[in-house]
Formats: C-alpha cells, sequence, structure tokens
C-alpha cells in the first residue's frame, strides 16, 4: 500500500511538472548579434538554444533541436534590414521572437541617367612617390563615358580605361557558387589608369583630379554594340547622349613626388618586426630584430617603403622605426667567408657583415634553408664546415641581384627549427638539432596552450566557451604526454589571462621541443556549418607540416569527425621558427552536436590521445642520427 506521504509527493510532482510544462519555452540567439551588421552574403547562420524538447521555426523553416535544446540554421538573407523571425513551441505553449539583423547591400553600376563619379581610394591617403614608382588611378563611374585625370603642375591628362564589368568578390561564393556570375551583379563603370613616376619634383602636395565626360551619341552606340547581351535602358541616357556634358571631382588622397625628405636611412625598433609585401599585405619575412637598418624610399599612410635590393622592396609601419641622419648612407656589406660551429644542441652559422642588413629564411623543402641578406654582396672566398656536424651537407651561395646574396644550406635530414640574431654585425643563423632519443616522448619539452582568455572565443549554441573546452582538451592532453615522460608547460593551466603574444613567448623561453595549441572552430558569415565542418590542423612553417599531417591523421581517425582540411595560416602562436608548432581545432562549437561531445570527459579524453599518438608517430617517422 502506498503511503500518503508518496501519494502527495507524485501530487506535488505532477502539479510542479504541469507548470513546468505550461511555461512558454525560451528561445535564446547566441549569434549572430541582434542590430549586427552580418558579413554580404545570401545566406548565413544563426544558432542558439530554446527550451530542450521545443519545436523550432525559423522564417518558415522547421530546424532541428538538440536534445540539450542547441540548434543551428543556415538560411536566406535579403539585403538591407533583415529579421529571423523564430517561434518555439512546446507542448501547447508557443513562444516568438524577432531577432533584426543588417545586411550589406551589393554595389550597383552608377545609372545612366546622369553621370555620376566616385573618386578612390575614398580615405584620406598620402603618398610618397619617387622616380621609377607607378601610381595608379580609380574611379567608379557612370559607364560608357570618357575619363581621364589630372595632377595640377604635373601632369594634365592620364586616360582611364574602363575595365570589364567587375565580379563584387563581396558576395562570395555562396552567392556565384561554380556557374556564371550574374549579369545583375557585376559592376560596370570601374575606370583605371596608371603613371610612371619622372625625375622631375612636385613643389608641393597635389590632389588626384578625375574627369568624366559623355562620349555623345556616336559614342554611346559604339559602347552599347560592343557590349550585345547587356540589358540598357535606352530611355535614361538622355543626357549622355548630349556630347558636351562632364564632371570634376578631386581625390583626398595627396600626392608628394620626389620630396627632399625621401629617401633615408631608418633603423628598426621592434624587436621582432615583420616586413610585408605592401601596406597591410602579405609577410615578406618575420623575426627582423632591433638595430637592423634599411633604406626609406617612399610612404601609404603609416607604411614606409623600403627599397631592400635592385627590384625588391618592403614595408614597414612607420612607428616601428626611428629615422636615422639625413645624411646616413644605405648600407652596403661584402661577405668574404662563412663558417660553422657545431654546438650540443644546434648548428651556429656566422656571417661577418659591415652593417645590421634585413634578411629572410626560406625553408625551400623539408631538408633545404635559404638565407636572403639584403644590402650584400658576394666576396665569397671562403665557407668553413665544423667537421663534427653530420646533418650539414652542403653549403652554396649566390649574387641573386646587385645586393641580394643568397646563401644554401642543404642538410642530411629535415630542419627542425632554427633561429636568427645579430652579434654586433656578425649575422647568425641556429640550426636548432631535434632532442635525443627522438622517437620518445620521454623528455621531450612540449608546451600546450590552451586558445584563447581571457577572450572567450567562440560560444557554442547553449552558451559553452571555447577558452574552456579548450582548457578542458588541454588539460586532458598534459595528462596523456606526462604518462609517456614528456615534461609539458601549460600556457594556462585555468581561466587566467594570457595574451595571444605572451604564448609564443612562454614556449621560446621554456626552450620547447614542440608546440600545440588546442583549439575548436567556427566559421565567417556565409559559410554553410552543416556541409563545412570537421577536424582541421595548421601550420605556418614548412617544418612543421610534418607534425600537422601527423596530428591531423589521427584526430580523423579516432574522433569520427569530418577531415576540414590541413592549412598553412599565418597565426601568431605558429610563427615562431624555433620548434615544430602546430594549432588544432578538434570540432565546430557552434554545432549542437559537437558542442554536447565537447562537453563530455570521454570526448576529451579522446582528442588528448589522438593529439598524443600524433605527436608520437610524428617522433618515431623523424630521422635518428
Amino acid at each position: 500500500m502506498i503511503s500518503p506521504g508518496i501519494i502527495n509527493s507524485i501530487a506535488l510532482w505532477l502539479i510542479l511538472a504541469g507548470i513546468a510544462s505550461a511555461a512558454a519555452p525560451e528561445i535564446r540567439v547566441v549569434y549572430p548579434k541582434v542590430n549586427s551588421a552580418i558579413g554580404a552574403v545570401d545566406s548565413s547562420f544563426i544558432f542558439g538554444s530554446v527550451t530542450p524538447g521545443s519545436r523550432l521555426d525559423i522564417n518558415g523553416h522547421e530546424i532541428p533541436v538538440h536534445r540539450d535544446g542547441g540548434y543551428i540554421a543556415f538560411l536566406p538573407l535579403n539585403p538591407g534590414a533583415f529579421v529571423f523571425h523564430l517561434t518555439a513551441s512546446h507542448g501547447q505553449e508557443i513562444s516568438r521572437l524577432d531577432w533584426p539583423v543588417s545586411v550589406p547591400i551589393p554595389r550597383k553600376s552608377l545609372g545612366y541617367d546622369s553621370l555620376h563619379m566616385i573618386p578612390l581610394p575614398t580615405a584620406n591617403e598620402q603618398l610618397v612617390l619617387a622616380n621609377g614608382d607607378r601610381l595608379t588611378f580609380a574611379i567608379d563611374g557612370t559607364p560608357g563615358c570618357v575619363a581621364w585625370c589630372s595632377l595640377p603642375g604635373y601632369r594634365d591628362s592620364i586616360p582611364l580605361v574602363e575595365l570589364l564589368p567587375q565580379i563584387q568578390p563581396y558576395w562570395g561564393e555562396t552567392v556565384f557558387g561554380v556557374g556564371a556570375v550574374p549579369d545583375s551583379l557585376k559592376v560596370r563603370g570601374h575606370y583605371e589608369g596608371y603613371l610612371e613616376i619622372g625625375p622631375e619634383p612636385m613643389p608641393d602636395s597635389c590632389r588626384i583630379y578625375y574627369h568624366l565626360h559623355s562620349p555623345g551619341i556616336g559614342g554611346i552606340v559604339d559602347y552599347f554594340l560592343s557590349r550585345p547581351h547587356e540589358q540598357i535602358d535606352f530611355d535614361a541616357l538622355t543626357l549622355l547622349r548630349l556630347g558636351d556634358t562632364a564632371v570634376v571631382d578631386s581625390s583626398v588622397c595627396h600626392v608628394l613626388v620626389n620630396p627632399p625628405t625621401y629617401p633615408r636611412m631608418v633603423e628598426f625598433t621592434d624587436s621582432v618586426q615583420i616586413m610585408r609585401v605592401g601596406p597591410r599585405k602579405g609577410y615578406l619575412a618575420v623575426f627582423q630584430p632591433a638595430g637592423v637598418q634599411a633604406w626609406a624610399v617612399g610612404a601609404h599612410d603609416d607604411w614606409l617603403k623600403l627599397r631592400l635590393s635592385a627590384t625588391q622592396y618592403g614595408w614597414v609601419n612607420k612607428n616601428s622605426v626611428t629615422g636615422l641622419d639625413p645624411a646616413c648612407p644605405p648600407g652596403v656589406s661584402y661577405l668574404r667567408a662563412v663558417r660553422s660551429y657545431l654546438k650540443p644542441d644546434n648548428l651556429t652559422i656566422e656571417f661577418p657583415l659591415k652593417n645590421r642588413h634585413p634578411f629572410r629564411i626560406e625553408e625551400e623543402d623539408e631538408y633545404t634553408l635559404a638565407v636572403y641578406l639584403y644590402g650584400v654582396n658576394s666576396d665569397t672566398d671562403w665557407i668553413r664546415y665544423d667537421f663534427g656536424d653530420k646533418d650539414l651537407r652542403l653549403a652554396t651561395w649566390k649574387q641573386v641581384e646587385p645586393d641580394l646574396y643568397c646563401f644554401t644550406l642543404h642538410f642530411n635530414r629535415p630542419i627542425w627549427g632554427y633561429d636568427t640574431c645579430f652579434d654586433g654585425s656578425i649575422f647568425k643563423l641556429q640550426v636548432n638539432k631535434p632532442p635525443q632519443d627522438i622517437a620518445s616522448l620521454n623528455n621531450k619539452v612540449i608546451v600546450v596552450d590552451p586558445g584563447h582568455s581571457p577572450d572567450p572565443g567562440a560560444i557554442g549554441p547553449t552558451g559553452l566557451k571555447e577558452s574552456v573546452a579548450n582548457l578542458t582538451i588541454a588539460l586532458a592532453l598534459k595528462k596523456e604526454l606526462e604518462k609517456k615522460g614528456a615534461r609539458v608547460i601549460m600556457t594556462r593551466d585555468d581561466m587566467s589571462a594570457v595574451t595571444l603574444y605572451q604564448r609564443p613567448e612562454i614556449a621560446v623561453a621554456s626552450k620547447a621541443d614542440l608546440f600545440v595549441s588546442v583549439h575548436n572552430n567556427a566559421l565567417p558569415d556565409g559559410v554553410d556549418p552543416l556541409t563545412n565542418n570537421g577536424v582541421s590542423s595548421y601550420y605556418y612553417h614548412p617544418h612543421s607540416i610534418a607534425l600537422a599531417r601527423s596530428i591531423q591523421a589521427e584526430l580523423i581517425d579516432r574522433l569520427d569527425l569530418n577531415d576540414y582540411g590541413l592549412y598553412h595560416g599565418n597565426l601568431a602562436v605558429n610563427r615562431p621558427t624555433q620548434y615544430p608548432a602546430v594549432l588544432v581545432e578538434c570540432a565546430f562549437i557552434i554545432l549542437p552536436d559537437q558542442e554536447a561531445l565537447l562537453k563530455t570527459e570521454k570526448f576529451q579524453k579522446k582528442t588528448a590521445r589522438a593529439i598524443r599518438v600524433g605527436i608520437e608517430k610524428f617522433l618515431k617517422a623523424f630521422p635518428r642520427d
């Protein structure tokens, strides 16, 4: 017989359950943020959570809901103000939430009914140019016109040519797919031209003036006859037919040509200076030490253009250098002898120079290292090998061009890592030896980096922070490695704040043998996470790719997730050169099912084991002495 107390407890439970079931389901959106601007795409994702067991509809699409309540949907968008309409039902109760965002409107061709012009660039810029430089000009204007520009006091008429209709990369592959780009999304009326700068100076800075002139009825007919497939509203061409209408506008860009303050020598002040191939563009060379001197010959806003050799240039930020005396001449060195010294853990190659020159190190393949020294010319009669070293097979040199010297080292086994420095004006390249007993994890110094913190990184549908997920896997990896005798150094072992650039500094200071950064993935707007997801691994320097491949193979084999690829990625934690370094993306935290996996100890241990086995297989495959 059931006691009255139990009956009362069951009754109370049923009452509370009824209240819970009668409550309206909760709807939570994690991404995108309300009223935020989504990247210019035709479709994108929205994710968050609802009360578990709810049914969810977004903009008329039924969305699967994970048993934990997480959801993610990839839905079509319309340009401009856009609203996600979310409706969740749980039993008889219904909740609704409107979630507004904005989607950039695609750029369109300027109209044919009047003359329009937009000088480019639209931001205020200052250019410093010298003899031999090329200055490019561009405007967006009414299609089918005659365009030119002028630099008052320097050049009166520089022709501009209308280019073919321009594809908008802004919309990305999700709009265009594999087929033809829709004609309506191509932009007409983009004009470009150029000027080769001559030796004559400009008395003061001047602005670029752009001119756009309607071509008259004959020119209009010719224009459209050359474009038979275009859909044109000929009733809107009244003004263009006149043939005597023009507009003039000036760019916000100021130009200085051959000013007296350039060229001049500058000295790097940043201890890890990076040279780029253009202002804010890709990397040319990393980790240039303080004290390196270079010849600045031009500028683009806050970026200095450096003449490195007869034909090669680099760019650095103005704030990372200091100007030397204007009378200081460009440094030139003649390299006569190169010598190597065998040390317990590295082979050091010394290049006696006259000055501290910019340099670039290239791994031509896993066995070959090339050192490019700018401002250096060959007088090389002697190369001395340390006969006790068995790894360096051959050293060669060549003069690539005036002021560009290349010294190439050919090794008998793959490169493990390397470092560079100046000792006075002697340039030193330190090629690191692999650790002893290479096939075993025992006594290896491995730095494990749980990505993010203080920033949370990506956030899952139910609120799991990537910084937390990364740490749980990294701590499990620490245990896996220590069981095999490795000495593990964590960049953080709790939720302490560690800056991005402190992480590789910890590894370098610890004399790491290997570096692994643990992350979990998300995607940019416009990429469908339901079909684009899985595990991925990233390296930067070629000597790290074998480690990345080995870990990626184990993650794919053991986690039962998709292969999302092996990547070369310009990531700060992977840029140090002293050791193999990789970053792994273990799962997609924005997917409800993978977020749920990341919360489980079983998945955390399985992921850590896969990374550990990947490291072991890399070490065992590395050639021994």
